[in-house]
């Protein structure tokens, strides 16, 4: 009898013994595979929370010619970020710290840009050369205040004065049932100064609005166009060419088509910013506006 117990108590032991192994082996699977799914579950809310607009790990930029990639990037330097419009106007003594003179191979005539600006410019046009584009100019870069001021009231003497009566401009931006109703039937066939004025805001800066006067911006044109920047340009083989590439050397076209509402300014193929390479890209390929980028379209 006393056998048969202890032969049973054996049993229940090692009845125990088997409880408690298996127990601890599926306490040890349980966290594991419950410290897998945490860490996966981490992983997917940190990918959720990411910039969308932060392109930069993905992108890869090709080049046909040697390209010194350094200058083109600025790690979002505020200072090639900075706005001016007619909403945020610079300061009348504003003018950028360093200015360098453009290759005069590249200009039409003697023109500065902020000096790193340059270098990156210098390096778009090497490349647009290298894909056989020969034939784009800068014609204007850096604008002091005083000289925006200079032509800002040039261009307003200019409709003034206009010997056809008015101009392509002034019909677009007062329409011909005002200029019959205030100007024609009354015998008069030149502007007053205010509306003349309205008229220059479509196409041209107001002091302290430019940013030509940022030193970060340039405004191309081909040999045959003349002297005239003209939507015409957007016809030629170097708006294709940038339109697919200013942004892999830093440049973004600043004035859009359909965004008027959020620039303040006319749609212009030929003016090009430069913002620096990490912030072209996430530009370009969320097609934003500079004001949208910075979250200040609004205001």
């Amino acid at each position: 009898m006393r056998k048969n117990n202890f032969l049973v108590g054996i049993a229940v032991f090692l009845f125990c013994v088997l409880l408690i192994y298996v127990g601890v082996t599926f306490y040890f699977e349980w966290t594991k595979k419950d410290g897998t799914e945490t860490e996966t579950d981490a992983d997917t809310e940190s990918e959720r929370d990411s910039d969308p607009t932060d392109t930069q790990e993905t992108v890869v930029y090709e080049y046909v010619g040697a390209v010194d990639e350094e200058v083109l990037m600025t790690g979002k330097d505020e200072k090639y970020l900075l706005l001016a419009n007619k909403r945020h106007p610079l300061r009348s003594d504003y003018a950028p710290s360093q200015l360098s003179f453009l290759p005069e191979t590249l200009v039409t005539k003697d023109e500065q840009l902020e000096s790193r600006t340059a270098a990156a410019l210098t390096e778009l046009m090497k490349e647009m050369h290298a894909c056989g584009i020969t034939d784009t100019l800068v014609t204007s870069a850096y604008r002091s205040y005083e000289r925006q001021c200079e032509l800002f009231n040039r261009y307003i003497q200019t409709e003034i004065a206009c010997v056809n009566g008015f101009s392509e401009e002034a019909l677009a931006c007062l329409g011909y049932s005002y200029l019959r109703e205030q100007y024609t039937n009354k015998g008069l066939h030149t502007l007053s100064y205010e509306d003349a004025r309205r008229v220059v805001l479509t196409y041209s800066a107001e002091p302290g609005t430019s940013e030509h006067q940022t030193g970060l911006c340039v405004d191309f044109i081909t040999e045959d166009m003349n002297g005239h920047l003209t939507t015409v340009f957007e016809e030629k083989e170097a708006f294709d060419w940038l339109s697919e590439n200013a942004y892999k050397f830093g440049f973004i076209l600043r004035y859009p088509k359909g965004k008027e509402g959020i620039t303040g300014y006319t749609y212009e193929p030929w003016h090009y910013r430069f913002v620096g390479r990490e912030a072209a890209t996430e530009i370009h390929l969320n097609g934003l506006t500079l004001e949208e980028y910075l979250g200040l379209e609004n205001e």
